[in-house]
């Protein structure tokens, strides 16, 4: 079962990877219908031509779009199975981190239908992008307890910075979502500014019919404040990281593995900005936001400081 989950693990960054490289290549409304592409389980030029008048068919984005969602299914299934051989095997998180990642499949795939069917609408798009964080994020911690065979601490300080980052990966998944990536080519200041006012337009996403949102709709201003708004969140992650590492100072281990990913984080973003968005870089950012989210998750399971076991200890003999 130790190696179902870690295969699980990574045929999920897979899933995740193959999503964000769907994204940065536009590649999103490659397939205009869901399940099937142009009326077929597999891209068909001439009968796409017939059918989709409105639309141009690109076979490299056809094919991007539905390689995904194939590999997407695939993880599906594998949940699945998962789920059948740990419930009569194993008890506490394991059992029920399984069986809640056999629904949630389930509705991330409806937010991979809605991202087509509502064209690109920026909330479901960013849902659909947290929604695999919290996949892959479930499916390491059943591979974490049945490794260290220690149930998830979910009240400790690791809860609160695990949060913060997830909060960080929503801000980043609504920059990516409006286009706003290259807001801001410059760093540490947005276009020559060292503050970006922002208010109520940055939550702005209306519906609309089409491709529109197929390279963003916000204004310039929107879109700064986007990419402002997120930087933010990345002094917020580093704040939090600090005081968790001064309050946990015991799990070193724990703190080192998340102060590497979180470090080559934030390398991460400042280069994309100078470097205006180049694709290899865009990609990898956020496949290291989401082993920092792992790397905070795997600080519910660490193993207890000193004071915490004296603790115990001291409860167990009153």
């Amino acid at each position: 079962m130790r190696r179902f989950a870690l295969v699980n693990i990574v045929l999920a960054l897979v899933v995740i990877t193959l999503g964000a490289l769907t994204r940065l290549l536009d590649a999103g409304l490659g397939c205009p219908d869901w399940p099937v592409c142009y009326g077929h389980p597999f891209p068909v030029a001439n009968e796409a031509a017939q059918t989709f008048m409105h639309w141009d068919f690109d076979s490299g984005k056809a094919w991007m779009e539905m390689i995904h969602r194939y590999v997407a299914s695939f993880l599906g299934l594998s949940i699945l199975i998962q789920a059948i051989l740990i419930w009569p095997r194993y008890l506490g998180a394991v059992r029920w981190l399984a069986v809640f990642l056999c629904g949630w499949v389930v509705l991330q795939g409806l937010f991979g239908m809605w991202t087509v069917t509502l064209r690109l609408w920026p909330p479901v798009v960013t849902a659909h992008l947290l929604g695999g964080a919290i996949t892959l994020g479930c499916q390491f911690l059943i591979w974490r307890v049945l490794t260290s065979n220690r149930e998830p601490n979910w009240r400790s300080m690791w809860s609160v910075f695990a949060l913060i980052v997830f909060f960080q990966m929503a801000l980043g998944a609504w920059t990516s979502t409006h286009y706003a990536g290259l807001a801001c080519p410059d760093f540490p200041t947005c276009q020559g500014r060292w503050w970006v006012e922002i208010n109520s337009e940055v939550l702005e996403s209306p519906m609309v019919e089409g491709d529109e949102y197929l390279g963003g709709l916000a204004s310039n201003h929107q879109r700064m404040a986007i990419q402002w708004m997120h930087r933010l969140g990345a002094l917020l992650v580093l704040a939090a990281f600090i005081w968790l590492a001064f309050k946990q100072a015991m799990q070193r281990r724990a703190l080192v593995i998340c102060a590497v990913f979180l470090s080559v984080q934030i390398t991460l973003g400042i280069l994309n900005a100078v470097l205006l968005l180049p694709l290899s870089l865009a990609l990898l950012h956020n496949t290291g936001a989401m082993l920092l989210w792992l790397s905070a998750l795997n600080g519910l399971t660490a193993e207890q400081t000193e004071e915490e076991t004296h603790s115990i200890a001291q409860e167990l003999l009153a």
